[in-house]
């Protein structure tokens, strides 16, 4: 086997154990801070929001550290930061540490871990071709949503007993992952080796127009498919007729979808243009959307989810494969980090703009919410086709040879 194809491999193992081991303790924090110490729900949304723009500052600080330290390098020093806050995590919430503390190692970790997300793409851009990166990037999703329908069940079940023990847990996995990055994943070599490092590096990646073009659209479609989350838990209960149960019902299905037909559906589309395959997924938005808008009950919802639950598998992989073929060779991380940080943007606006709509429109006309997140993924459809027109072969993933 190449090493190439056995490095994705052991990739793709991390993944999912270090998905799984967030999956265990993050999603339940809120629950500490509201029911555990008392913090009022606003207090809590800030301190989520903190997070989200962390973590959204660390997905481009990460991607111009792969170019200048190696995307090795830089993997194995969010794994390590990940693992110490986390466990720093843990003890604060047994020995009943203040709030504000645990909400800085919070913001802390979700800064530093998220460092390993362009860090990885970028290692697989670099150590893949231009046609091959979208199936890379599908099977990352595989391993990522397999993790989040493991993950929760077991975090579930060690809130019952210990707050502390998920956190000490996460740390643990994250060390696993990192012996897995240091025994089987080679060091890719930095592209720009010896160069200093700049805060403002991945800015830079907005003076190239059609990147710019891609990053905004991507941003579009990031804020309409953040609906999944908590508008659409808000909608299901209080309009589709849904209780807390089938809620999390509906919410598998999307998990499920995706884990058995990711790879296929990365397959299928990888003979068409990336932009093709971007813009027709973002229009299974618009039409899941809008069907949800109008939907009452389990099995409308349902079939709503699963119109979703394609565009999701569709757009995802392609975006990130357009963003590494249109990235110079050297600057594969710069470019990277900051489509990760759009994409993360997108996806701190979405809920706010979803969770306004839902208060101040949804009692006068349901569907209208609904009716604007799917005008948000159809106009990034209408911009990823007309991007395409203005690239080449190699960069919409049809050819195998590298981008030059």
């Amino acid at each position: 086997m190449s090493r190439p194809k056995t490095a994705l491999r052991a990739l793709l193992v991390c993944q999912g154990v270090l998905v799984a081991g967030l999956a265990l303790s993050f999603p339940f924090l809120t629950l500490y801070f509201h029911e555990k110490r008392g913090l009022p729900m606003g207090l809590v949304g800030l301190a989520v929001s903190g997070a989200v723009a962390a973590a959204a500052v660390g997905q481009a600080l990460g991607g111009e550290l792969s170019d200048v330290w190696g995307c090795k390098r830089v993997m194995a020093l969010s794994l390590v930061c990940r693992a110490a806050f986390t466990a720093a995590l843990a003890a604060a919430v047994a020995g009943f540490w203040p709030v504000s503390s645990i909400i800085g190692l919070h913001i802390a970790a979700a800064f530093s871990g998220n460092l390993y997300g362009p860090a990885v793409r970028s290692w697989i851009a670099h150590e893949h071709s231009a046609g091959e990166r979208a199936r890379a990037y599908g099977s990352l999703r595989v391993a990522q949503n397999a993790a989040w329908a493991v993950g929760p069940a077991i975090g579930g079940f060690m809130a019952g007993y210990s707050y502390a023990l998920m956190f000490a847990a996460t740390s643990a996995l994250s060390l696993v992952c990192l012996g897995l990055l240091l025994g089987f994943v080679p060091a890719a070599p930095a592209a720009r080796s010896g160069e200093g490092f700049a805060w403002s590096g991945s800015l830079t990646a907005a003076r190239d127009p059609r990147f710019l073009e891609l990053v905004i659209f991507t941003l579009l479609i990031a804020c309409s498919m953040s609906q999944l989350v908590a508008p659409l838990s808000a909608h299901a209960t209080a309009h589709g007729g849904l209780t807390e149960t089938k809620v999390g019902f509906l919410f598998a299905v999307n998990g499920v979808l995706v884990v058995l037909f990711q790879r296929a559906a990365t397959r299928a589309v990888s003979r068409a243009p990336l932009t093709l395959a971007a813009a027709a997924g973002s229009l299974f938005y618009l039409a899941g959307w809008s069907w949800i808008g109008f939907a009452r009950g389990w099995w409308p919802l349902a079939l709503g989810m699963t119109v979703v639950t394609v565009g999701e598998i569709v757009v995802l992989p392609s975006i990130e494969a357009l963003a590494a073929n249109l990235a110079p060779a050297r600057l594969k991380g710069r470019y990277l980090g900051f489509q990760g940080l759009m994409q993360s943007l997108g996806q701190a606006l979405g809920p706010l703009f979803g969770g306004l709509g839902f208060e101040h429109f949804s009692g006068r006309w349901t569907p209208a919410p609904w009716l604007a997140a799917g005008a948000l993924a159809g106009a990034a459809g209408w911009g990823f086709h007309r991007l395409g027109r203005r690239l080449g072969d190699a960069e919409q993933g049809l050819v195998t040879q590298e981008v030059a």
